[in-house]
């Protein structure tokens, strides 16, 4: 298999993870109907600082632009972003 993974791990503010995990999972079962999106993943990494993971699979750059290009992506990113204190995100393809 190959194709484009996107990791982003999301520090909420405070008081806001459980709304931060309610927009990341609506933004990830949307994104799951798109031609391209091979997989969705949001999980909540055990410890003591309080995170939200998302684990995408795209087929190719095609597939990633046509989202990207989607009515409303910009503002559904920028909302979530709002409820963070910090974010990191890595990109790479699956060998």
């Amino acid at each position: 298999m190959s194709g484009i993974v996107i990791i982003v791990e999301y520090e909420p503010l405070s008081g806001q993870k459980d709304e931060l995990l309610l927009r990341v999972r609506a933004s990830a079962e949307q994104c799951l109907r798109e031609d391209g999106c091979l997989r969705m993943e949001v999980f909540v990494p055990e410890g003591d600082k309080p995170r939200i993971v998302l684990s995408e699979l795209w087929r190719d750059e095609d597939a990633l632009k046509v989202h990207r290009e989607q009515p409303g992506h910009d503002r559904q990113h920028t909302v979530i972003d709002e409820l963070c204190r910090g974010k990191r995100v890595s990109r790479g393809t699956v060998l």
